[in-house]
């Protein structure tokens, strides 16, 4: 990709992102999708169920609704479930090592298979957001004035004028569902689920905070800071080994004294910085308490590089003013409700953590549990 259309992109994002006045416009909707969430698993108490499946689906729900004006799918249907595992299959291909990337001279050649098979995935999950971007786009030219005012028209607006490619749109659209469902819902609520800590502390504010632990997508504030901390620590926890690939694009740059020619791509072991001995005591471990007794708190925006949970420098990722409001609140709204309880009388710490390689970490075997109605 060329320097100016890779700054015409970050142009584009850098007007349509998620921003703290843009989520304040949507927060009816956030707080509708987490109802329906909540209403599902209500819907289904007693009954054994793949939650990772379930959360997967609501939160694609939220996220297509506030940024597509859509609903992609059901909570519980099995076309979101389709698309959940073409995604996955997408990530667990573009995680694989390949030859090409040590040998560039062999790219041509695919010797893996890999640019074939992730080709056919793409141009399948693709088209389903082609769909979308179609219809959207008759609308507009059939109503102008019928305008939603959300991301994917901010879009259509930079295609209208000139400033984008129609596959731009596609490619966005797909990098909004990639990194926001599925980093949202992967194994956020399975360390709440598994760790006895916060489910003590969770008990502790349904007791005493009542009716007022959870107001729409704002907590109580004891509450916030637990489901915030947890959230920080889980990152800390399931962070894939490396970061977002960096490019150069100039000629001359340096790290640490080694030259990187232009065009090269650059990856940091997040996962070794996020567990230095030196920085953080006990760093495997699920450990909130970590954050919630820091002063100042810490900064989770790529400025202090011993926590990097949403990379750092221009790979930022642009979605954690959505991230901040929406996983605390889903959190806290399904421990609030529920109490979590995994099938055959199995206890939280027999649950098969095995993890398998992806670009965060997934469980290989997923997490089935039976929601009951605390209130």
């Amino acid at each position: 990709m060329e320097k100016s259309e890779m700054w015409l992109l970050c142009a584009a994002l850098a007007v349509s992102v998620p921003r703290p006045r843009s989520l304040a416009a949507v927060r009816a909707i956030r707080e509708r999708k987490v109802r329906e969430i909540v209403a599902y698993f209500r819907a289904h108490a007693g009954e054994e169920m793949v939650f990772g499946d379930v959360l997967h689906n609501g939160i694609l729900n939220l996220m297509s609704s506030c940024f597509f004006s859509v609903d992609m799918a059901d909570v519980g249907s099995e076309s979101a479930l389709g698309l959940r595992h073409l995604i996955e299959g997408i990530i667990e291909l573009v995680s694989k090592p390949n030859v090409s990337d040590f040998f560039p001279f062999l790219r041509q050649l695919d010797l893996q298979g890999l640019r074939r098979q992730t080709g056919r995935s793409l141009d399948r999950a693709c088209g389903i957001l082609d769909g979308i971007i179609e219809r959207r786009l008759d609308d507009s030219r059939d109503n102008p004035a019928g305008k939603h005012g959300d991301f994917l028209d901010a879009l259509i607006e930079l295609f209208d004028a000139g400033k984008l490619q129609r596959y731009h749109l596609t490619y966005l659209l797909f990098d909004v569902i990639v990194a926001g469902a599925d980093t949202m819902s992967l194994t956020l609520a399975v360390h709440a689920i598994r760790e006895r800590k916060v489910r003590e502390i969770v008990a502790y504010f349904r007791a005493h905070a009542g009716e007022e632990m959870v107001f729409g997508d704002v907590l109580h504030n004891g509450m916030l800071n637990v489901m915030s901390s947890c959230f920080f620590s889980v990152d800390m926890a399931d962070v894939g080994s490396e970061s977002s690939p960096h490019f150069a694009v100039e000629d001359g740059m340096e790290i640490d004294g080694y030259a990187v020619p232009r065009g090269s791509s650059v990856i940091f072991n997040v996962w070794a910085i996020m567990r230095d001995p030196a920085v953080w005591e006990r760093p495997d471990e699920f450990v909130p308490e970590r954050f919630l007794e820091r002063s100042p708190p810490l900064d989770f925006r790529g400025r202090e590089y011993e926590f990097l949970p949403f990379g750092s420098g221009r790979r930022l990722c642009p979605g954690i003013p959505l991230a901040e409001r929406v996983v605390p609140f889903v959190l806290a709204s399904l421990l609030h409700e529920f109490e979590w309880r995994l099938p055959d009388g199995m206890s939280p710490e027999e649950m098969d953590m095995t993890e398998k390689f992806s670009t965060a970490n997934m469980l290989a075997t997923p997490l089935r549990t039976v929601p009951i109605i605390v209130r």
